[in-house]
């Protein structure tokens, strides 16, 4: 049995419940958030038994005005959703708990949803492309999909409740997730023929609207480092080919791209207590594999290849005359240590607990965890001071990819790029490289 709320007397009496889970429907699953609005809304109280369904603008109910529900969720106390960011296009709540990142960071494991129901498929093999198709899809219906995923995810709000206690909660489901909101609101400016005929979309309606293409950032994986693949393109993997990159153009006058250099080398060093210059750490690692202060280019690129190997592959042995990777593992060996004696061990700065739900650990793989998430954590905090710094500005980002933010620039900024150069480098303590062209091709 459903409860069809539909009345304001309806609407009091529900609004008497403090702690909640809430579903958006929006018109279209398929459709990016931004591109689609709110055709009903589930809420299941977590001391009711019963579940509720809202029709704002579908075809069956006695629709209830958007701004009525948005008073009716400003009222709760605490509201989990499956998907926050989501949640976040269509309402704002201080309190607002993303059960998909419990799981994430409880488990280390893929969350499994339930089947589409077959009944709700043939409306979305029929009319894939339909802006408002669950406006038409039978309420009852709606409402057995949303109740069906609340009960396969309700143990997660009962069982991992300890979660949210955990220091590392509030960096990820309060600051990340604003973060990488903020981030999707700009979209990519794009010569839409020759980017659809490349990237091939499952659908351009899914995505694209008025010669903007938007992302997606998903933050439910083992390191938290976004992806950033939405309607099958992959704005985190954007091919290096000229042709890819000319059809992604700027709003405003230009593209700067700010990178960092040496990054991750970089941020295990302050780990470790390691120092190094502002020189290239490539040209200062470089001199004590080849005994040289001058290198030539080559020794330059093999100086590159070979940190990489030892980041990433294991130090070897002969060179941990070197002091900085004789560090690393130590650092290694200290967290491999708390791993597997208090059964987790803690990053920097986010301080999320890497544990033994993870598969298939070992030393060096749990260091590289650590480093794409130390990677990710200092970058939300200096998105979230560049996002503060651009809201009087008319320059934008445009794009995150793990060691780079690309910037959408107007000439109307002055000094803007030094600025940001500031920002991101902290001063000059992570040096950073600037490229900028009229197009995406740097």
């Amino acid at each position: 049995m459903f409860y069809i709320v539909e009345s304001a007397s309806q609407m009091s009496l529900l609004g008497n419940y403090k702690d909640v889970y809430v579903e958006v429907v929006q018109g279209n699953d398929s459709y990016h958030p931004i591109l689609s609005t709110p055709i009903a809304l589930f809420v299941k109280p977590m001391l009711s038994s019963e579940g509720y369904i809202i029709p704002i603008a579908h075809s069956e109910g006695l629709n209830v005005d958007l701004e009525d529900v948005r008073a009716l969720v400003a009222n709760f106390e605490t509201i989990y959703v499956l998907d926050k960011k989501r949640f976040l296009y269509s309402f704002m709540h201080p309190n607002v708990v993303d059960v998909h990142l419990m799981h994430s960071m409880k488990t280390f494991t893929e969350l499994q949803l339930p089947q589409e129901p077959k009944t709700i498929l043939q409306f979305y093999r029929k009319f894939p492309e339909a802006k408002t198709l669950n406006s038409i899809i039978p309420l009852s219906w709606i409402y057995g999909r949303c109740k069906s995923k609340y009960d396969k995810i309700e143990y997660i709000i009962k069982e991992y409740c300890d979660i949210l206690e955990d220091p590392s909660w509030k960096f990820y489901n309060n600051t990340a997730i604003g973060i990488f909101f903020l981030l999707e609101q700009n979209g990519l400016r794009i010569t839409q023929e020759p980017f659809i005929d490349l990237y091939k979309p499952k659908s351009p309606k899914f995505s694209i609207e008025d010669n903007l293409v938007y992302g997606y950032y998903n933050m439910y994986n083992n390191t938290s480092r976004p992806t950033n693949s939405f309607n099958s393109i992959n704005l985190a993997a954007i091919p290096k080919k000229e042709e890819y990159r000319k059809c992604i153009i700027p709003k405003n006058d230009k593209f700067v791209e700010i990178d960092f250099d040496g990054y991750h080398v970089r941020l295990i060093a302050e780990v470790v207590g390691h120092e190094f210059t502002s020189e290239s750490v490539h040209v200062q690692l470089g001199r004590e594999y080849f005994n040289t202060q001058e290198l030539t280019d080559e020794q330059y690129a093999q100086s590159k290849q070979l940190t990489f190997q030892q980041m990433y592959g294991g130090i070897e042995e002969k060179y941990r005359y070197i002091e900085f990777f004789d560090k690393v593992v130590q650092l290694k060996d200290k967290l491999w240590k708390d791993y597997t004696t208090q059964g987790y061990a803690v990053a920097p700065i986010s301080q999320k607990k890497f544990s033994k739900n993870l598969r298939d650990m070992h030393g060096l793989k749990l260091l590289n965890y650590i480093i794409q998430n130390l990677e990710t954590s200092r970058n939300i905090l200096i998105l979230k001071e560049v996002l503060r710094y651009l809201q009087t500005k008319k320059s934008s980002i445009a794009l995150y990819t793990y060691d780079a933010i690309l910037f959408d620039v107007s000439d109307e900024d002055v000094d803007i790029v030094d600025r940001l150069k500031e920002v991101m480098s902290q001063g000059g303590k992570y040096p950073v490289k600037v490229k900028q062209n009229t197009t995406l091709f740097l």
